[in-house]
């Protein structure tokens, strides 16, 4: 199919409109980014001041406008004479172009970088230049000049301060002067100081007197005290051996029969109860008219008797035993019998 001429010339119109309108926007969208001020902070301003110029690779794009000092730092205020777009990275110098110490601010734009606004804040660098080296120069100057002053002070002196020489000689004038009164007062002090040694020698030889007597007569201390402790020693030892013969003898008479009988038995409880009863039924029976004594039935009980008595001779008892030793039976009664 064959286009006509007319179609190539509607097609051409548009497409030359569609390329002014991107043309428009782009530019459009530059005026929104570029920014006509910017502002730096410096650390140090130096002569830098307002309507000094501010450059591009050495082409002036605009001037210094309002400087705003902050106590540790200056704010100044950049009029560009056309919109500039201000990248991320981009430096701000204040140098010193020329000999009289004019300054001017450079820039140097970095391509890269995002764009930033128009309010932001920017950090700049301060180069010394010839006036500040001048003035550095002036201050050392100043300094040598007062370094001068306290020397000349410290040799000659003045009106008010005395020379180093002159402090010398007085000092040491002084100190032999504090010598000399240490030699005589050393000189005055030599007996008084050898007495003293000496008396201290005679005190340190009683101590040492004093001391063997104190160790004498610890020794003899010593000695008495052993002497009453060997004492106590035999005492103790004595007692020891008398309790353990004590002890014996307790375990002999607990191992002894009649003990133990008359300690585990009633048989002389009961004997010493019927003794008693025995005497209490006597002293009842005795009648307080006389000395008679009367049984449980009333009878009389003669309290002695000559029956089997032998004044004169032996006693019954006493023949009965001498039977016993010789082997004889009793009267009446068949032949002893053998053990």
């Amino acid at each position: 199919m064959k286009i006509s001429d007319k179609a190539i010339g509607y097609f051409s119109l548009l497409a030359l409109l569609g390329l002014f309108a991107g043309i428009a926007y782009g530019m459009f969208e530059a005026h929104e980014k570029v920014t006509y001020k910017a502002y730096v902070d410096f650390k140090e301003l130096g002569s830098l001041q307002p309507e000094d110029p501010v450059v591009i690779r050495g082409y002036t794009v605009g001037t210094i406008g309002k400087v705003t000092w902050l106590g540790d730092r200056a704010r100044v205020e950049i009029k560009f004479d056309e919109p500039r777009t201000i990248r991320e990275g981009t430096k701000f110098n204040n140098v010193n172009y020329a000999i009289m110490g004019q300054r001017r601010l450079e820039i140097v734009p970095n391509k890269n970088g995002k764009v930033l606004p128009e309010d932001f804040i920017h950090q700049g660098n301060f180069e010394p230049g010839i006036a500040e080296a001048l003035r550095y120069m002036e201050d050392v100057n100043e300094q040598l000049n007062h370094v001068r002053e306290v020397i000349t002070l410290i040799t000659e002196g003045d009106s008010t301060h005395k020379s180093v020489k002159e402090i010398y000689e007085t000092v040491m004038q002084t100190t032999e002067g504090i010598l000399d009164n240490a030699d005589k007062t050393l000189d005055k002090l030599s007996p008084a100081i050898k007495q003293l040694v000496g008396q201290l020698n005679q005190a340190a030889n009683s101590v040492t007197d004093m001391a063997n007597q104190v160790d004498t007569t610890v020794k003899v201390t010593t000695d008495a005290l052993n002497e009453k402790i060997a004492q106590a020693d035999s005492a103790i030892h004595a007692i020891t051996e008398g309790t353990k013969k004590a002890e014996q003898i307790i375990a002999t008479i607990e191992s002894t029969p009649a003990v133990d009988k008359l300690l585990n038995t009633k048989d002389l409880v009961d004997r010493a109860n019927d003794l008693v009863k025995k005497t209490q039924a006597l002293i009842a029976a005795i009648d307080t008219k006389g000395v008679k004594m009367y049984d449980d039935q009333g009878k009389e009980v003669r309290l002695f008797t000559w029956k089997n008595t032998n004044l004169i001779g032996k006693t019954a008892r006493e023949k009965a035993k001498l039977r016993a030793e010789k082997g004889e039976s009793l009267p009446d009664s068949g032949p002893a019998e053998s053990e």
